[in-house]
């Protein structure tokens, strides 16, 4: 339908039009199957005219009635598939990252969570204890043999070992590399304890706020938040540390302060545990980008994988990074200025803007051709400004909102739509994995397909599908380097 055939429904002036179609309401359709509490808010007008508005729009709308299997086959293949870069990775996805569909990615991303050079950390060269800076460490072992990898440079290690949790306890774990970086801005925790931690927005310490237990990013922390440590805080007097001797307690966050820090920042890589003790007091810390691949895949010719359009990346945590799109780009002998003029980034400062950003969307596409959507990510501002038990039915009413928002611009546009979640740990669950990804049901539901993803040796991922409506539950293999994603 034309959009000027909105202003000829009952109760639709042009004054009321306008507004529908700045919002993005541009066909009949979407008035259709909207609620009229939204259609109402948006267009400052009372629930029971947005009715009678939604009413005739159904009317006038072909809004269909049941089809048989083969017609829904036959538009099944206008569905496009965007490739990685990994051959393993498109072929776990059934040749690639489907269009008209929520592709959500959970688990370990990418780099930069990371802690400051002063960090002290308790490590074990064999059975011989040290208690040392992060630094001294890389010193020991990375200098000379680190190769680039991510924003950085990694090396690989043998023979150290660091007290970590594992099945709810503390035992010593062997880390498997070290990565160092250098960044602007760190921020610096204070605990009631007495602990002082620096570290990149993005580190997550293992913390409990509200009785919910998460791995947390430093920058959403706040006063009050509780975060792990071990049960007793002799470890560093008594490096011995025999294996499963303490299991978990918790310090009360003080402040969180940003600094500015401009130099090298590191961190462990732990494969089994994603986690390792280290801090002027115990702490347990967290170790450390596809969706950066996808945006410059996004840009080639069909024939290579891509979709041959522009991105929309909508960024909640300050993760996008142009750099690591010109070093995709080069590798793939693209123009990195052409490929970056592609790619609309916008920063989503809490979960209202957020949202508001998917209807800006709208417009960026009726002038460009958009088939790649990016929220990375998805949860991180509802989970921080939706607290407590109270706010949780309303939280997951907006996220449901926000995923049929995205849900509709895939299908309007044809594109893919790729989501970040944060991940949570169930307290009881000590034995397997306890990792979670937040939005509960509801984004379980909606996502079309979950993915979780996670660190292996030399640099590795692993992506599991775990969720899917036609593909069967099963892992792939591929490899993150300064190039971007391959075999």
């Amino acid at each position: 339908m034309a959009e000027d055939e909105i202003e000829k429904l009952p109760g639709v002036g042009p004054a009321i039009a306008d507004k529908l179609k700045e919002a993005g309401y541009t066909d009949m359709m979407m008035i259709a199957v909207d609620s009229p509490k939204n259609l109402a808010e948006l267009a400052e007008i009372g629930e029971a005219t947005a009715a009678k508005i939604i009413a005739a729009a159904k009317k006038a709308a072909d809004v269909g009635g049941f089809e048989t299997g083969d017609v829904i086959l036959e538009r099944r293949k206008t569905v496009a598939k965007l490739g990685s870069g990994s051959k393993a990775l498109d072929e776990l996805m059934g040749g690639g990252f489907e269009s008209r569909a929520i592709s959500e990615f959970f688990g370990e991303f990418g780099s930069g969570k990371c802690v400051s050079s002063r960090t002290e950390l308790l490590y074990f060269e064999g059975s011989n204890p040290r208690v040392e800076p992060i630094s001294k460490l890389y010193q020991r072992y990375g200098e000379g043999r680190a190769v680039p990898f991510d924003a950085g440079y990694i090396a690989s290690l043998e023979g150290i070992y660091v007290p970590s949790l594992s099945d709810g306890v503390l035992s010593k774990t062997p880390a498997a590399a070290l990565y160092k970086e250098r960044v602007e801005q760190l921020f610096e925790i204070v605990t009631k304890g007495g602990r002082v931690l620096e570290l990149t927005g993005p580190h997550k310490l293992f913390a409990m706020r509200d009785s919910e237990v998460a791995w947390t990013p430093t920058w959403s922390l706040k006063s009050g938040d509780m975060v792990a440590i071990p049960m007793s805080s002799d470890c560093y007097d008594d490096p011995s540390y025999p294996e499963r001797k303490d299991m978990l307690s918790w310090d009360e966050v003080k402040s969180v302060r940003p600094f500015i820090y401009n130099d090298f920042v590191y961190d462990l890589v732990v494969p089994k545990t994603h986690s390792y003790v280290g801090g002027n007091l115990p702490t347990l810390l967290h170790n450390t980008q596809l969706c950066h691949q996808l945006a410059v895949n996004c840009t080639t010719p069909e024939s290579e994988g891509g979709l041959n359009a522009h991105t929309i990346m909508i960024d909640t945590e300050q993760t996008f990074r142009p750099e690591r799109i010109t070093q995709m780009s080069e590798a793939k002998d693209l123009d990195p200025d052409e490929v970056l003029k592609k790619i609309h980034v916008a920063r989503a400062f809490n979960s209202h803007h957020q949202m508001l950003l998917v209807d800006k969307a709208q417009e960026t596409a009726r002038e460009f051709p958009v088939r790649l959507i990016v929220v990375d990510s998805l949860t991180a501002h509802f989970r921080a400004e939706y607290i407590g038990r109270g706010a949780l039915a309303e939280r997951q009413q907006m996220l449901n909102r926000h995923m049929h928002d995205l849900l509709r611009f895939g299908d309007l546009h044809n594109a893919v739509i790729a989501v970040t979640n944060q991940v949570s740990a169930k307290p009881d669950a000590f034995f397997g994995d306890p990792t979670r990804p937040i939005g509960g049901h509801i984004v379980g539901h909606t996502a079309t397909f979950r993915i979780y993803l996670r660190k292996s040796k030399g640099g590795k991922r692993i992506a599991r599908l775990i969720d899917s409506p036609n593909l069967p539950e099963a892992e792939a293999v591929f490899t993150v380097s300064e190039a971007g994603i391959s075999d």
